[in-house]
């Protein structure tokens, strides 16, 4: 179940714009009861609080950059050693970051989103959305310039 509150709204914000004001309230109705019966029975496995979420150190494998294939672009991954992480999506001519922390084998992203870490191999790992869907498989990938360009480009 896509928990994307924000599509919701805006769904909604279209259906007021463009229905009677009884078929907008039925909307608003409808987008209520996805979200509640779809996002809040599985709350702790998909979005969190990100300002509760305290990052941690990594363990010094997981320190560095990560890039590997995903969503028909490249999916880059920055695990500081404080625990901050940036991560940047890039499928040109769109490129989205992301801040985010690394705390108990898991990546807390700014917009709710909690990715779990799998380490592979010593330069590989994998990456899961709960509850365990792999995501990606990812690299060790010290300096790639894609990278450098994906998070110079980035929209925030």
């Amino acid at each position: 179940m896509n928990c994307n509150v924000f599509a919701c709204v805006k769904t909604t914000e279209r259906a007021a714009g463009q229905l009677a004001p009884n078929k907008a309230l039925a909307a608003m109705l409808v987008c209520s009861v996805v979200w509640v019966s779809g996002c809040m029975a599985d709350r702790g496995l998909s979005l969190v609080d990100y300002d509760a979420i305290s990052a941690s150190a990594p363990p010094k494998a997981l320190e560095g950059l990560w890039a590997g294939p995903h969503a028909d672009g490249e999916l880059f991954v920055e695990i500081f050693s404080d625990g901050g992480v940036r991560t940047c999506l890039s499928a040109p001519p769109y490129h989205q970051q992301l801040a985010g922390k690394y705390s108990d084998q898991a990546l807390y992203l700014e917009d709710g989103t909690r990715i779990e870490i799998e380490a592979r191999e010593t330069h590989i790992i994998n990456i899961f959305s709960p509850p365990g869907r792999p995501a990606a498989t990812l690299v060790s990938d010290a300096d790639d310039p894609d990278a450098q360009r994906c998070f110079a480009n980035s929209v925030s």
